[in-house]
């Protein structure tokens, strides 16, 4: 990418840079349905996906990094639209602490439930309302670590597209199929394709690893504080715990996540 062959942004009040500023306000994103990422990883892995990709951003001073230089040239010869931004602005896009200089605005891909066939040997995750951005994006990146084959987000509050929770998932995002659905919705789903929904709390009476898990089936876990809602505990099939020690009685929501998703690909495997 000729970056003297993009147009120059260096005032804040610039419409092309008010726009992107835009994408880090959640009404934005729900109105426009489009997103912000940043940094070399997140934009690299959004192009090997077959994301969306609807206009590229760059701070020169900042794309020192060869591959990062390669992939902005190629994303410029493409087509896409482009605009190079002062660091100062380019700063207010990123939560990066040593930003990379490249980012992108990308079209969310959100898959709706009569497409989707549950494999028979499918686990699936749902999830609600999930308060921190970084823990949701965690543990999207734990479903891709664990062969997830899509996300239930359940009710309107959850956010996949938050800056924070785009960072959080270290571009494993764009390797999750996503599906935004109610109680009801998934609880149809579930049981037309024969899913076996498996709920996650500290009250639950099986031990996580003591239950041999049934395929397809979908893990639900829920809110940091007050953990699932009375709606999703009623459609679970199971309701399973994860032993403590000590005088600890729970952890965080995305560590928890992680050695149930973990425990029940490790089945899923030696199934």
């Amino acid at each position: 990418m000729h970056e003297n062959k993009s147009p120059l942004v260096d005032n804040l009040h610039d419409r092309r840079f008010t726009t992107l500023l835009s994408l880090q306000n959640p009404h934005t994103r729900s109105h426009t349905g489009l997103y912000l990422i940043e940094g070399i990883r997140h934009v690299a892995r959004a192009v090997e996906h077959g994301a969306r990709i609807q206009s590229v951003f760059t701070d020169p001073s900042r794309l020192t990094n060869p591959f990062g230089q390669k992939l902005a040239r190629r994303l410029r010869k493409s087509g896409l639209p482009g605009v190079r931004l002062s660091p100062l602005l380019y700063r207010d896009l990123t939560l990066a602490a040593d930003p990379q200089g490249i980012g992108a605005v990308v079209q969310q891909q959100w898959a709706t439930l009569s497409s989707l066939k549950p494999a028979r040997n499918g686990l699936w995750l749902g999830v609600e309302s999930i308060e921190s951005p970084g823990n949701l994006g965690t543990i999207i990146r734990t479903a891709e670590a664990t062969g997830v084959n899509g996300i239930f987000m359940l009710g309107s509050d959850l956010d996949p597209h938050d800056p924070a929770c785009v960072r959080a998932s270290m571009g494993s995002l764009f390797s999750q199929m996503l599906m935004r659905c109610t109680h009801q919705e998934f609880r149809e789903w579930a049981r037309s394709g024969g899913v076996v929904t498996v709920a996650s709390s500290p009250t639950g009476l099986v031990d996580y690893k003591s239950l041999r898990y049934r395929w397809p089936t979908v893990l639900l876990v829920g809110n940091e504080k007050r953990g699932l809602s009375e709606q999703s505990l009623e459609i679970s099939d199971y309701l399973v715990r994860i032993p403590m020690c000590g005088r600890c009685d729970s952890i965080n929501v995305a560590v928890a996540t992680g050695v149930l998703l973990f425990e029940m690909e490790y089945q899923r495997r030696n199934n």
